[in-house]
């Protein structure tokens, strides 16, 4: 990639959780920052605060002529969109979100984290290792970290935290000194149309990595492997205590027992070896890799435990794909045994609930209560015939939902693990559903 050269930077779709953090980092390189975002948010409200000029209006075209100033965009955006077209007609330079990840992660060491589940976990619990054990490091996450509370990490250049992002294949813009693959599992087809391509992809990325790890159950990338139960960097004898769970580290074939894992779930104890993988190689001590693993407090909206007592347990998490759902459920049987399960959970793109309906139909139906919320669509349009209603169809005991309605209606679950899960607007009812939990417990 050419050498940037910018004073300001414009970012459309600046309300996203990646292009935030890159703003974020703009605001703290100095550098004059501006954006539009279709709705006013708890992020556009801090990048305001922060110094950030930001418009709500879609038709707005107000670009000037300006050789220093650079128009960053998200794929979440149409190339269609007229302030994209604006840019594009006043001949300003525009690149996307990736390319400027990419432009900032070459300044030094860059430690990148690819795979269709587990990236934003293993970012930040590898950043809280590294800046905890006392090494300068700057990170850019696609959730927000409880222990920095925020999604991006201010440090040095030295080494730079990265999520190494698959769709349109934004991660070949990388060029990792170190990386990790956790999963390939199908995901995006309505990019990648066929997991033969998604899987060229991922392997396209080792190649452009110097050194990558990959979890050792993906077969169509060969290389160092990690994983529950590798020898070399593994973990294996996992207990579970009251919401607990320990397990023993295995770095560099070297055994470590009994470490306390910060956050719930076997997938976060694969996570935790794959963050742990990536320091050992920086140079982190075992010690501080376990005492960041034990004191990490997680990803908000990732197994993110909101209530546990005695009468309610409630958990909400980001999962919207089959597997990571899998995942979930698990977990949460593995952890709260006998304890029925009821969840709310919204579909996320009209493509992944079309490519993967026997999926869900199959991971769906293992919940004893579902209520479904209408498809999120995020950036696509409508495809005829694929709705909730759809899934709702398929699955025994399930119900369509209104998102009015939601809180109420998995408030009114009593005597079980509650849960939403889905990567829409869902987060939106979480701080209602948490208060009307409290409040049925205080009433009861």
């Amino acid at each position: 990639m050419e050498k940037l050269k910018f004073s300001s930077i414009d970012f459309i779709g600046i309300g996203g959780i990646g292009m935030s953090a890159l703003a974020r980092w703009a605001l703290n390189k100095n550098i004059v920052v501006s954006g539009y975002d279709a709705i006013e948010s708890d992020i556009t409200k801090y990048l305001e605060a922060e110094g950030a000029n930001i418009r709500y209006e879609k038709k707005l075209t107000n670009f000037i002529n300006d050789s220093e100033k650079l128009v960053v965009y998200t794929p979440a955006i149409s190339k269609n969109h007229p302030q994209i077209v604006d840019a594009l007609n006043k001949n300003l330079k525009i690149i996307k979100r990736a390319e400027l990840l990419g432009y900032i992660a070459k300044q030094g060491v860059c430690l990148a984290v690819a795979g269709t589940h587990g990236k934003t976990t293993t970012s930040c619990l590898l950043a809280w290792i590294i800046s905890n054990s006392g090494i300068p490091v700057q990170g850019f996450f696609g959730g927000i970290s409880k222990n920095f509370e925020s999604n991006y990490l201010e440090g040095e250049a030295g080494i730079t935290i990265v999520e190494a992002d698959e769709f349109d294949r934004s991660f070949l813009h990388l060029e990792p000194s170190l990386s990790v693959i956790t999963s390939t599992d199908p995901d995006h087809l309505d990019y990648y149309k066929t997991q033969t391509q998604l899987e060229k992809a991922f392997e396209d990325f080792a190649k452009k990595s110097k050194k990558c790890f990959i979890h050792k159950d993906i077969k169509t990338i060969s290389g160092d492997t990690y994983g529950l139960g590798d020898h070399k960097f593994g973990a294996d004898n996992i207990l579970s205590d009251e919401g607990s769970q320990f397990f023993d580290l295995i770095l560099d074939g070297k055994r470590y027992k009994n470490v306390h894992s910060g956050m719930a779930g076997e997938h976060n104890i694969e996570n935790s070896i794959a963050a742990a993988t990536l320091a050992y190689q920086v140079g982190v001590s075992a010690e501080n890799i376990i005492n960041g693993i034990e004191s990490f407090k997680g990803v908000k909206r990732r197994f993110e435990i909101l209530i546990n007592n005695t009468n309610n347990i409630y958990i909400d998490d980001y999962a919207h794909h089959p597997t990571e759902i899998k995942k979930l459920i698990n977990s949460v049987k593995k952890i709260f045994p006998g304890k029925p399960i009821a969840m709310l959970f919204q579909p996320h793109l009209f493509s992944r609930t079309q490519d993967f309906l026997e999926s869900f139909k199959e991971v769906l139906s293992e919940i004893d209560m579902l209520g479904i919320l209408p498809i999120y669509g995020a950036r696509e349009k409508p495809i005829p015939g694929i709705n909730s209603q759809k899934l709702v169809n398929l699955i025994p005991k399930s119900n369509i939902i209104s998102f009015e309605n939601g809180t109420k209606w998995l408030c009114d679950q009593k005597n079980c693990v509650q849960i939403t899960a889905g990567a829409g607007d869902i987060n939106r009812l979480v701080p209602f559903i948490v208060d009307c939990i409290k409040k049925s417990k205080n009433e009861s």
